[in-house]
C-alpha cells in the first residue's frame, strides 16, 4: 500500500516493429511510454525522433471529429438504451479483433450516407423555414387578387401597394386627406407592428402622392411571385407539406440504424487507439536500422510485460534492458507516480487524485485515510435507511451494470461510505429519521457528547497526517523541519488532550503533563528556529510567525465540529419532515402522504449525502493533506485503450 516500484524499460528493435510492438504494449496497458530527455552527443548523430506518423496521426483526429459528428448526430434518433441494456456485459474485444471488425464494416460508407441524410434535413429545415416565411409574408396579403405587375402603366389613375409601420398609421392617413389629392384607400391587413394598403390616384396627382409618401415611412410593395397571394400561398402550402413529408421520412429512416449506430462506435474506439499509438510514436527514437523505445513500468507488472512481448515477437526480433530509476530522474520529477493499494483503499485513490499527484519518494496517503473519510462520511449522513438505500444504488451499479471501470471504482468508494452511513445511522439510532428502539447515543439528546466525539476522531486524524509528515522529513534527514512542521504540533495536541482530559477527570499528573507538552513546545518552536536560521533574529521573528499557527491549530480541530453539525442537522430535518406527514389525517396520510414522505426524504437524502461528501473531502484536503501532501508528481499514464464503449482484453496465443 504505498506509491509503486518503477522500472525502465529500454527496448531496441527493427523500426518495422514499430507498430506491432506499440499495438502489444497497448494491449498489455501496463507501460508508460516516456520521452528521451537527454541523449548522448554520439547517439544525436545516429537517432532523431520518430515523426513519420505526425500527419498521418492529424489525418485520422480529423477523420475521429468526423466520426464523432456522425455519432452525434445519429445518437438523436437512434432510440436511447433502455434501463435492461445497462445490466448487460459490455463487448469484449481484442486491439486485432477490434481492428478487423472495424475494417470490415465500411464505416466510411456508413459515415458518407449519414452526412448526406443530415445535409438534406438541414437543406429541408432550411426550405421549410423559409416556405414559413414566405406564407407569413402572402397571408398578409391574401386580400391582393392580382399581381401588382399587371396593373402597372394604367393612363387615367395609378394603384399603389405597401405599408407603414402601425403607429404611424393616423399621420399618413392625415397626410393624405391634406394632400389635395383625389384617391381611392383600401387597407389590405393590420398587425401591431405593419399596415399594409392599395391605394388609387388619378395620374395628374402622381407627383403630389410621391411627395406625401416621400416623407412618412411608406414601404412599396415588393412581389416577387407570379400568382396572386391567395394561389401562391396554396402552392406555399403545398410545398411545404411535401417537405415536411420528407423531412419526417427521413428522420424515422435513422431510428432505425442501431446497427450502424454500433459499427460507428467500435469504429470511433479502433481511431481513437490507434491515435493514441501514433502519439506515443513521436517519443521514440530511431535509425534506418534500428528503433529505440523508453518505457516506464510497475515493478509488480513487469514480468506481465515481458511474458507478453516474449509470446508475441520473436526473442531475435527485439533487445531488453531493465533499470531502476535513477536518483537524479526522482529528483527531476521524471519517474511518473502510481498509486497501488488493496481492495479496500483503492477505490479513494480518485479522491486522493483530485487533490493532486504525489511525487514519486513521496508517500501515498490513501491507506492513511480511507478508514477516517468512511467515518466522516458516516456520522455526517448519519442514517441507516439513507445509508441503506445508498449501499443498494452503489451495489446493484457497481456490481450489475456496464459501466465504465472508472466509473464502477466511484461507486464502490460511495457503496463502502453507505457502510459507514449505516454503521453510525445504528449507533445513532436513526431510519429515516425515526428513532429505533435502540441506539447508543441520540443526536437530539447527546449533541455535546457527540462534539467531543467528533473532535477527538479529528485530533486523531491530525495526529495521522503530522506523523506521516514526519516520517518524510526523517527519510530527508531534514531533523529541524521534522520537529517544527510535525513532533512539535504532536505533541501540542497530546499536551491539549491531557488538559481536556484533566478537566473532565482531575489529576494533577494529567494537568503537569499536558502544560509541560504545550508550553515547552511553544518555548521550542523558538530554540528550533533560532538554532536552524543562521539569522538569529529571524529565527526568533519566525517563532513569533509560528504562534500565528498555533491560533490555527485551534481552528483546525474547531473544523472537526462540523461532523456534529451536519449529522443533527440531517437528522432534525428528516424528523421534521416525518412530523409534516403525521399531521396529515389518516386517509390522506397513506395516500398523499407516502408520495410527501418518499419526495421530501429523497431531498433530504440529496443534500445530506452531498454535504457528507464534500465537507468530508475537505476535511481530507484541509486538514489531513495540508499537513504532508508533496504535490508536483507526474501520473503514471499507460498506453491503453480508450475503452470508452468497450472492453479490450488482450488475445490468447
Amino acid at each position: 500500500m504505498a506509491i509503486a516500484q518503477m522500472k525502465r524499460l529500454t527496448i531496441v528493435s527493427e523500426p518495422h516493429l514499430i507498430q506491432p510492438l506499440l499495438f502489444n504494449l497497448q494491449e498489455v496497458k501496463k507501460s508508460e511510454v516516456s520521452a528521451w530527455t537527454e541523449l548522448a552527443e554520439d547517439a544525436k548523430n545516429v537517432l532523431q525522433k520518430h515523426s513519420q506518423t505526425i500527419d498521418q496521426r492529424i489525418q485520422d483526429e480529423m477523420t475521429l471529429r468526423d466520426l464523432r459528428n456522425a455519432i452525434s448526430f445519429l445518437q438523436e434518433y437512434v432510440p436511447k438504451r433502455n434501463w435492461r441494456q445497462y445490466f448487460e456485459q459490455r463487448p469484449v474485444y481484442s486491439l486485432e479483433q477490434l481492428e478487423r471488425t472495424v475494417k470490415e464494416s465500411n464505416v466510411p460508407t456508413i459515415v458518407q450516407e449519414i452526412n448526406q441524410t443530415r445535409n438534406e434535413i438541414d437543406r429541408l429545415k432550411k426550405e421549410i423555414q423559409s416556405i414559413d416565411d414566405e406564407s407569413d409574408f402572402l397571408r398578409q396579403w391574401q386580400r391582393l387578387r392580382m399581381i401588382p405587375a399587371d396593373i402597372e402603366n394604367l393612363h387615367h389613375f395609378s394603384i399603389h401597394y405597401g405599408s407603414i409601420p402601425s403607429e404611424s398609421k393616423a399621420t399618413f392617413l392625415e397626410s393624405l386627406d391634406q394632400g389635395q389629392i383625389n384617391f381611392y384607400l383600401d387597407e389590405l391587413f393590420s398587425n401591431k407592428d405593419t399596415t399594409g394598403y392599395a391605394i388609387v390616384i388619378e395620374s395628374e396627382d402622381e407627383q403630389n402622392f410621391n411627395n406625401i409618401i416621400r416623407s412618412q415611412s411608406w414601404t412599396h410593395l415588393d412581389y416577387p411571385y407570379s400568382l396572386p397571394p391567395q394561389e401562391q400561398l396554396q402552392q406555399h402550402l403545398s410545398q411545404r407539406k411535401k417537405a415536411v413529408e420528407q423531412d419526417k421520412k427521413l428522420r424515422q429512416s435513422l431510428k432505425s440504424k442501431t446497427e450502424e449506430l454500433s459499427t460507428l462506435l467500435l469504429a470511433e474506439e479502433d481511431l481513437a487507439n490507434r491515435i493514441e499509438r501514433y502519439k506515443v510514436n513521436e517519443l521514440l527514437l530511431e535509425s534506418q536500422h534500428l528503433m529505440v523505445l523508453r518505457a516506464w513500468v510497475e515493478q509488480s507488472e513487469l514480468q506481465h510485460v515481458l511474458d507478453s512481448l516474449s509470446t508475441t515477437f520473436d526473442s531475435t526480433e527485439y533487445a531488453i534492458r531493465i533499470e531502476d530509476a535513477l536518483p537524479e530522474e526522482i529528483r527531476a520529477n521524471e519517474v511518473p507516480t502510481k498509486l497501488t493499494n488493496n481492495a479496500l483503499n483503492r477505490p479513494f485513490e480518485s479522491l486522493t487524485l483530485q487533490y493532486g499527484v504525489p511525487t514519486y519518494d513521496s508517500v501515498d496517503p490513501t491507506p492513511y485515510y480511507s478508514l477516517f473519510q468512511i467515518l466522516f462520511f458516516g456520522l455526517m449522513s448519519a442514517d441507516l435507511g439513507y445509508g441503506l438505500l445508498m449501499f443498494i444504488a452503489t451495489w446493484i451499479g457497481g456490481r450489475m451494470t456496464s459501466l465504465s471501470a472508472s466509473t464502477k471504482t466511484s461507486l464502490k468508494m460511495f457503496n463502502y461510505m453507505s457502510i459507514g452511513t449505516m454503521i453510525i445511522g445504528l449507533f445513532f439510532g436513526s431510519f429515516f429519521g425515526f428513532d429505533l428502539p435502540f441506539r447508543v447515543m441520540s443526536l437530539s439528546d447527546n449533541v455535546i457528547e457527540i462534539m467531543v466525539f467528533s473532535v477527538a476522531i479529528g485530533l486523531i486524524h491530525m495526529l495521522v497526517g503530522y506523523a506521516l509528515k514526519a516520517k518524510l522529513t526523517y527519510q530527508e534527514k531534514d531533523y529541524g523541519s521534522m520537529y517544527l512542521d510535525s513532533l512539535q504540533w504532536m505533541m501540542m495536541i497530546i499536551g491539549a488532550i491531557l488538559l481536556a482530559v484533566n478537566a473532565a477527570w482531575p489529576h494533577p499528573l494529567l494537568r503537569l503533563s499536558g502544560l509541560i507538552l504545550l508550553i515547552g513546545n511553544i518555548v521550542g518552536m523558538f530554540i528550533a528556529n533560532i538554532i536552524i536560521t543562521p539569522n538569529k533574529f529571524v529565527g526568533f521573528g519566525k517563532g513569533l510567525f509560528g504562534m500565528i499557527s498555533v491560533a490555527g491549530l485551534v481552528g483546525d480541530v474547531v473544523s472537526y465540529t462540523r461532523l456534529t453539525a451536519l449529522a443533527v442537522a440531517g437528522a432534525n430535518i428528516g424528523m421534521a419532515f416525518n412530523l409534516i406527514v403525521n399531521l396529515l389525517p389518516p386517509f390522506a396520510r397513506f395516500t398523499v402522504g407516502i408520495l410527501l414522505f418518499i419526495v421530501l426524504h429523497a431531498l433530504n437524502i440529496f443534500i445530506t449525502l452531498l454535504g457528507a461528501y464534500v465537507h468530508s473531502m475537505r476535511l481530507q484536503f484541509v486538514e489531513f493533506f495540508g499537513k504532508f501532501f508533496e504535490l508536483g508528481g507526474k501520473l503514471f499514464t499507460p498506453l491503453k485503450p480508450v475503452e470508452k464503449h468497450i472492453t479490450i482484453q488482450k488475445k490468447n496465443h
